[in-house]
Formats: C-alpha cells, sequence, structure tokens
C-alpha cells in the first residue's frame, strides 16, 4: 500500500506561465480510474489555494477537481504524473525552495464496503521543494 510521503518527489515543482504545476504520483500501489480521485487539496507557502482555481492535467486532459469523478474512462497509471496547476499572482522563480503541501482522496473501486460505500485512502505529503524549468 503507498503512503502519503509518495505524492510529491523531489521534482515535482514546475514553473508555469501565471503560477506552477506539481507533478504528483498515484498515491497507491496500482493505476487507479481517474474517477477514484474524490479531492484534491493544495497550499502553496503556507497559502491554502482554491479548490475551483486548481487545474488538472493528464496526458492532454485538463479538468477541474469536481470533473475528475465523472473521468471514469481514464486511467492514471502508476507511471504517469498527474500535474496539479495553481495559478498565482507572483510566482516563485526557477530554482527557488517553496513549502508546498497537497492532500490527494482516493475512492478504492475494487473496495467496496456497502452499496456505493468504498474503502478510501487519504494521502498527504508536505515538502520544500524547488522550483524546477519550465515543462
Amino acid at each position: 500500500m503507498a503512503t502519503g510521503d509518495t505524492v510529491l518527489t523531489d521534482d515535482s515543482l514546475i514553473a508555469r506561465p501565471g503560477g506552477l504545476g506539481i507533478a504528483l504520483t498515484v498515491p497507491w500501489y496500482r493505476s487507479l480510474w481517474l474517477s477514484s480521485v474524490t479531492d484534491i487539496t493544495v497550499s502553496v507557502a503556507g497559502r491554502e489555494i482554491a479548490r475551483d482555481d486548481l487545474r488538472v492535467e493528464l496526458g492532454e486532459r485538463t479538468h477541474r477537481v469536481d470533473e475528475l469523478p465523472d473521468q471514469w474512462d481514464v486511467l492514471w497509471f502508476v507511471q504517469d504524473r498527474l500535474v496539479v496547476v495553481v495559478p498565482l499572482d507572483e510566482p516563485p522563480t526557477e530554482g527557488r525552495a517553496v513549502d508546498v503541501e497537497v492532500t490527494v482522496d482516493l475512492r478504492l473501486p475494487y473496495m467496496q464496503i456497502a452499496p456505493r460505500v468504498y474503502v478510501t485512502n487519504h494521502a498527504s505529503d508536505r515538502r520544500s521543494l524547488t522550483v524546477g524549468s519550465t515543462r
């Protein structure tokens, strides 16, 4: 079983025009449907980012967090990075260290414990990361 400390890696923070990208790994030991993601929260430098301001990119697709439960036809493979795009008025420059906290809540669709009730995984990771180059 994966734990919260697997969500972020040393190269998770990416410079983006008008903000940051935060590349996440699947906080589980196997690939999951993107619809398994029930919530994502992000704080940057101690400031919580409004959920409605976040965008999530996987491959060529971009979604709002509240659209993720409807993405039943998209797999988040363990080797893929889900990028959470965070808009910031004053984005940190490349090479700067920034405190980042990300929480991903998952519904595990193959672990049903009652009708329409599934085991959940609440994975939270907080690190000081260095802003990498735009990708």
